[in-house]
């Protein structure tokens, strides 16, 4: 058996040039390893922040150490922003001068040179010939226009049934339903004063026949001043009067 004659196909020799790794793979690898650690290492700020471990100012209250950093990292931030806007504003850009521009009746348009602007040849104004104008009708006035008719009065239908001539004329005044009682009240004038008892009795009888005959159960009499002078009787039948100074 000879020893070392043969090489161990296993074993790799060490001169045989290294397999190939792509670049981009490398640059891949590394680019992750880096982000991990720039996590890692903003866990641990943020942590040591939190805590007060970082070193702050003298001036800085130490209970409030925890957002010297952040309030730091806001101004750093915030400057050149405030910076910028500032400098837009205080140096507006101006439009570029359109050339060949046409003055109008002096006029020049903003960001436009004087040396620009065109002058606009004048036309010969063309001649107007006046129109003549149309007679004007006079305008029409108040006694031009008729009075309208005056609407006919309309009388309330429930007082004509009692105002038949049965009756001095003049005496009753109005007639109001009061649906929700079956009432009807009658108003008279102060002409039933100068009645007779017995006279007022017939009138009195002859409205509750009627307002019996329209539907109402109960009648009264008031006046002016909506005194009762005269109401139905709640038992039996007939009317009963009253004087114009008493209350029933």
């Amino acid at each position: 058996m000879q020893v070392g004659s043969e090489s161990d196909p296993r074993q790799e020799p060490g001169n045989l040039p290294a397999p190939y790794v792509s670049p981009w793979l490398e640059f891949a690898r590394n680019l992750q390893a880096l982000f991990a650690d720039l996590q890692l290492r903003a866990q641990e700020l943020w942590r040591r922040n939190g805590e007060g471990d970082l070193s702050i100012p003298g001036f800085w209250p130490r209970n409030l150490a925890s957002i010297f950093w952040p309030v730091v990292l806001l101004l750093v931030v915030a400057l050149p922003l405030a910076g910028l806007r500032w400098w837009q504003s205080a140096h507006p850009t101006l439009p570029e001068p359109a050339p060949g521009v046409v003055a109008r009746d002096g006029f020049v348009p903003d960001g436009v040179l004087p040396e620009t602007v065109v002058p606009e040849p004048l036309l010969p104004e063309p001649l107007i010939t006046p129109q003549p104008q149309p007679a004007l009708e006079p305008e029409p006035t108040l006694f031009d226009f008729e009075d309208p008719p005056l609407p006919e009065l309309d009388l309330n239908p429930l007082l004509d049934l009692f105002l038949d001539g049965s009756a001095p004329e003049g005496l009753l005044a109005s007639a109001t339903p009061q649906p929700a009682q079956n009432r009807l009240v009658l108003q008279v004038s102060d002409a039933w004063n100068s009645l007779g008892p017995s006279v007022r009795t017939s009138i009195a009888a002859d409205w509750q026949q009627r307002s019996r005959d329209l539907g109402y159960s109960s009648l009264q009499l008031v006046d002016g001043r909506q005194t009762l002078l005269g109401r139905s009787a709640r038992v039996g039948s007939g009317m009963i009067l009253f004087e114009s100074n008493s209350v029933g």
